[in-house]
């Protein structure tokens, strides 16, 4: 007998340690962690928990869960207490969302087993908080629609063995209505029309030594509807900085290319119409300029203007009818010698007529160089005019020439809004019209695409180095010799 008692006393014993094993445990698992009743009442709860939603467990214990759901899941609940309590299914699953304690939203798997305790069966359950992985999978499914109605595509070339990964929507701009199984970098090359593809492969090639693409290429589409795509990436190196794999995007940009065709068909028909009125105006005027006898001094001063600004006309008319993305080389120079800090006065004081502007001209006067003048004027109108237009608030505005030992360096400044850092690059795109907050302005967005075209066709520069709220400088570079 009192062996028995001795056996029953250590059974006893054993259990006391048992289950202040199991409350210490439950209480500092860093799972968070709460014990229901059939009536879904919370009876226990861990410090876990507590943190989760945001309450002190004096202030958890004794409510019920459904206190807590969110009402499009209550049913959920309602679920799990009929398999757990009334079907006696061991454990249950589910994603439910709860609200904490300052209303914010909190999504948790939820797994409830069941156990008997003194005659009664209870839900010892474990909430694993998913919100993260939760908004990440919203945000993924927002950007995958995004993605499929702006016609763009996310695609990620594996530079060793070439290899893609692409977002749902992309097979379905080459044309696919079902996903392929597999893609490589060899599976655009049939989509893309032939006078692309070498450009295509070059930009593949040069991924190395420029760190990124941005190719366009138009797309050989079985229905023969024409399709343009826009293929931009940026590598991402190893540890030795070698590219490993190059992460872009791939845009549609078909009603683009049409906007931009019809603006051609415009300017191409406007230049045309253009040509004739311009063409007689030009006879009328050289024909007044021999025939001056008993003429003003000031009418003749006139008449060389306005010969001058109807060559300038003519100069900007063919301009306009060649200004298509293969300018620079159909452009034909006629180089003379000539002063061109006379041009820039000459280009300056047709903008001369502002009572809160004032212009200043620097540089060697005696400055001679050897350029097509008429080309050279037509850009420092379109710098010097665009900085009137893009900063009227500008209380002055500087043209400054630099003579250099080979190269001569042209700047106009303004201290305007400047221009924002992302937008530079585009700024000298055929069509591209930076757009200062809400403003709008007219033209057609091919002054600085002309502009640099001429530069180019010189074999010098053109930039731009601006600070938003501090104004901008527009600069370009000739060689004196030519």
């Amino acid at each position: 007998m009192q062996e028995k008692k001795i056996e029953l006393n250590h059974f006893e014993k054993r259990f006391l340690e048992c289950d202040t094993k199991f409350n210490t445990i439950f209480d500092l698992t860093s799972v968070a962690t709460k014990i229901i009743r059939s009536d879904l009442t919370i009876i226990k709860v861990n410090r876990a928990l507590c943190e989760l939603l945001g309450y002190l467990p004096e202030e958890i214990e004794g409510t019920k869960i459904l206190d807590h759901a969110c009402e499009e899941y209550i049913s959920h609940w309602h679920h799990l207490q009929e398999e757990l309590w009334s079907k006696q299914v061991p454990f249950f699953k589910l994603q439910v969302c709860l609200y904490r304690k300052d209303r914010t939203l909190v999504w948790v798997n939820v797994t409830s087993i069941l156990y008997e305790d003194r005659d009664h069966t209870y839900g010892f359950t474990v909430l694993d908080d998913v919100t993260a992985m939760k908004a990440f999978q919203d945000s993924q499914k927002r950007l995958n629609i995004a993605l499929k109605y702006s016609g763009t595509a996310i695609w990620e070339l594996n530079l060793k063995n070439h290899e893609v990964f692409r977002s749902p929507d992309h097979d379905e701009i080459f044309g696919y209505r079902e996903r392929q199984e597999h893609w490589t970098l060899e599976n655009y090359y049939p989509h893309i029309s032939a006078e692309y593809l070498p450009a295509f492969k070059s930009a593949i090639r040069n991924i190395e030594a420029e760190g990124y693409m941005d190719v366009q290429v138009k797309l050989n589409r079985p229905d023969g509807a024409l399709q343009w795509l826009n293929v931009k990436g940026k590598a991402e190196y190893d540890q030795n900085d070698k590219p490993v794999k190059l992460i872009g995007v791939i845009n549609d940009i078909t009603t683009d290319k049409m906007i931009e065709r019809h603006k051609d068909d415009f300017i191409s028909i406007a230049s045309h119409e253009l040509k004739t009125p311009v063409t007689s105006l030009k006879a009328s005027l050289q024909l007044l300029n021999i025939k001056q006898d008993g003429i003003s001094k000031r009418v003749k001063t006139l008449i060389m203007q306005a010969n001058k600004g109807v060559n300038r006309i003519s100069s900007i008319i063919d301009d306009l009818l060649n200004a298509g993305k293969n300018y620079q080389d159909q452009l034909e120079l006629r180089k003379t010698t000539f002063n061109l800090y006379d041009l820039a006065q000459e280009i300056s004081e047709q903008f001369v007529s502002s009572d809160t502007q004032s212009f200043t001209l620097t540089g060697n006067k005696d400055l001679m160089i050897y350029a097509d003048s008429e080309r050279i004027g037509r850009v420092l109108t379109n710098l010097i005019g665009n900085a009137v237009k893009y900063a009227p608030g500008s209380a002055e505005l500087k043209t400054e020439i630099q003579d250099g030992q080979a190269f001569v360096k042209v700047s106009v400044t303004d201290n305007g809004p400047g221009i924002a850092q992302e937008k530079i690059p585009l700024l000298f795109d055929r069509y591209y019209q930076a757009v200062h907050e809400q403003e709008q302005y007219s033209g057609l967005g091919l002054g600085l695409f002309i502009s640099a075209s001429i530069i180019r066709r010189h074999e010098g520069e053109i930039g731009v180095d601006s600070v938003p709220g501090q104004g901008s400088t527009f600069w370009f570079t000739l060689p004196k010799s030519g």
